[in-house]
């Protein structure tokens, strides 16, 4: 069904659009010089179709714009990222030369210590509480002394013990990972050798003869020929690179025989738990 225009038309053509009835819509095209006119007529399905597309066509642009905007937003944040970044990297380099210059500080430290026959802090406490009883101070032994003090800053757990029997009366110990090693007695260090695992082994001379070997030793803090106290620091427990759990291998000998290490030990860890 077609409906004639309500209008005449101007010299120039345009297009009209009616809609005869509910539903449906016909665009009539009106050319310039009397030329055939056009009519298109669109069917009630074929607007459905054409107002869903619309719709559609609207919600994607909406959608794109919205996109657009957040992920520049999220562009602009990359350079402040960035700095962040690069700031956190300088600070955890300039923490690693800190730490790195204090342990060196600290290992100069004990050697000053050790050259000046100054009493590592253990003794001195020792010296102090003795003194304030009426005794008679303990005789210095920062420079060379029996190993009698527990290798291990916490009692940890004996996990392997050679017999009487056996040739060696070496022990394992079980600690948890980054537990301090500590020199049994004062001495000097004759070896510090790093295995394949990362770990590393301290051998130390003390006096009448004795020698302690640590194993199982993770950043060492001391270097051969060095001279270190009873109770130094010589690294902590672990390996960086083994599944197997963190234990300290310890050993004594004595004019090179191997010696029970319990039945030197004097001093333990500060709960005085040898186990």
């Amino acid at each position: 069904m077609t409906k004639e225009p309500s209008e005449k038309l101007s010299g120039r053509g345009y297009g009209n659009i009616y809609t005869p009835h509910a539903g449906s819509m016909i665009i009539q095209v009106q050319r310039e010089s009397g030329l055939a006119n056009r009519t298109i007529i669109l069917t009630q399905r074929q607007v459905r179709l054409l107002r869903t597309g619309a719709y559609a066509a609207g919600t994607t642009l909406v959608i794109v714009v919205l996109s657009w905007f957040f992920l520049a937003a999220q562009a602009a944040r990359v350079p402040g990222l960035t700095r962040r970044v690069q700031t956190l990297q300088h600070d955890v380099t300039r923490l690693d030369t800190l730490q790195t210059a204090l342990t060196a500080l600290e290992g100069r430290f004990q050697q000053v210590q050790h050259m000046l026959g100054a009493s590592p802090p253990q003794a001195a406490d020792a010296a102090s509480a003795a003194g304030a009883a009426g005794a008679a101070p303990a005789a210095d032994t920062s420079i060379s002394s029996i190993p009698s003090q527990w290798p291990l800053a916490v009692a940890g757990t004996i996990v392997a013990r050679d017999d009487t029997t056996s040739s060696t009366h070496g022990m394992d110990i079980d600690a948890p990972a980054g537990t301090e090693v500590r020199a049994s007695g004062a001495g000097s260090v004759v070896e510090v050798s790093v295995d394949s695992s990362g770990t590393a082994t301290v051998r130390i001379t003390h006096r009448d003869g004795y020698e302690t070997t640590y194993a199982g030793v993770r950043n060492p803090r001391v270097t051969q020929k060095s001279h270190v106290a009873a109770g130094a620091v010589l690294g902590v427990l672990g390996s960086p690179t083994s599944s197997v759990p963190a234990h300290l291998h310890f050993e004594v000998h004595h004019n090179g025989s191997s010696v029970d290490p319990m039945s030197l030990m004097k001093q333990g860890p500060s709960n005085g738990d040898l186990q």
